[in-house]
């Protein structure tokens, strides 16, 4: 329980580094929690810089409206502990293993193909090109935690199972609070954005090296199981305006294509507003708690509908628990340029979403 010994000789301090920043009406203890209030909810640069004062002598701020008026609250706050884990290399290693073994039988490299003939080679940059999309989405998280001065762990890759899905992707542990909504925002998209630009450049190589065959030829494959034909996002339809020869015909992708394609699908999930994915955050920045879990259910419907099913009750089955991860500062709004950018987000997602066969779309068009 907190009170005024539990601030000590440090609270003469902390009035004087609030009062010199904002302007407070009055300072009372609510629930034993130290309590300013404000005359002004235009709080957000000042409020960074009550911030950074506080969490210099332990202890930090959390602004909040009751009844109309803004208030801003001091807890004791400790800096998380950094400790040093051999998980984050083992992890790495073995996701590197389970993408090369995935991408040795994607292109037959375990087929019987020499060792040193080109289905290694072939692998080899199914292998880099996976890594990439994912090492630069979480290195977009890190840059940007570490602009905002959020503490968060290395990212941790998740190995998967060859021939079926290589990697679950990888995920970054927040340690340290989110100052305010444009933290939040900028935290959830940076990781998207970045691991989209990457993907970019996978799917240039995928079409520079693709082979470009008559559609009922690719049928005709299809049909005897010598190929597989994967729904296409849109970012892959527009990229193939750029590379078709014209004509009815098809791209064939060498193993490369796959992680093309699997990175536009992981970028495109992780754009949906469901707090387990960076679209959680993004979406919270700007919503409501209450709204935000609306969104994350109706991601799960639309997942369900859409083909991923296991993923959807997966997320649904998290979701029994909800958890929210308010900024410090909720009385400021998210800025007007992030805003806009929600435009972005939500075309990124289009481009990038991948509709999986599904029997529920099959008897919505009936």
């Amino acid at each position: 329980m907190l009170g005024p010994e539990s601030y000590g000789e440090r609270l003469e301090t902390i009035g004087g580094i609030v009062r010199s920043r904002l302007p407070v009406k009055e300072v009372a203890y609510v629930e034993g929690v130290l309590t300013f209030r404000l005359l002004t909810r235009d709080i957000k640069e000042r409020f960074r810089e009550v911030y950074y004062e506080l969490t210099r002598i332990g202890f930090v701020p959390a602004a909040v409206e009751v009844g109309g008026q803004v208030e801003l609250r001091v807890f004791p706050y400790s800096q998380p502990q950094t400790r040093r884990s051999p998980w984050p290399l083992v992890l790495f290693l073995a996701t590197l293993t389970t993408i090369f073994l995935d991408g040795a039988i994607r292109s037959g490299l375990l087929g019987g193909r020499a060792l040193a003939g080109g289905g290694l080679v072939e692998a080899l940059l199914y292998t880099v090109g996976i890594m990439t999309i994912i090492g630069i989405h979480e290195l977009g998280h890190k840059i940007s935690a570490r602009h905002d001065s959020i503490a968060s762990s290395l990212p941790y890759f998740i190995p998967g199972i060859p021939g079926l899905i290589p990697t679950f992707g990888a995920v970054i542990f927040q340690r340290g609070p989110v100052r305010n909504r444009d933290d939040l925002f900028d935290l959830g998209v940076s990781g998207p954005v970045a691991g989209f630009l990457a993907g970019l450049v996978v799917i240039w190589i995928a079409f520079s090296q693709a082979q470009w065959v008559e559609r009922s030829v690719i049928m005709r494959m299809a049909e005897e199981g010598a190929v597989t034909m994967l729904p296409s996002p849109l970012v892959f339809q527009l990229m193939g305006l750029l590379f078709s020869p014209g004509g009815d015909v098809v791209p064939v992708f060498p193993a490369v294509g796959f992680a093309a394609w699997l990175g536009m699908v992981v970028t495109s999930l992780n754009l949906l507003p469901a707090w387990q994915l960076d679209g959680g955050r993004i979406f919270r920045s700007l919503t409501s708690f209450r709204t935000y879990r609306i969104l994350s259910y109706a991601t799960v419907l639309l997942l369900f509908v859409t083909g991923y099913y296991y993923f959807s009750l997966m997320l649904l089955l998290f979701m029994m628990n909800p958890i929210d991860f308010p900024p410090l500062d909720m009385v400021s709004p998210l800025s007007k340029m992030r805003r806009v950018a929600m435009i972005g987000v939500v075309a990124l997602a289009v481009v990038t979403f991948v509709v999986l066969p599904s029997p529920l779309l099959n008897l919505l068009r009936i």
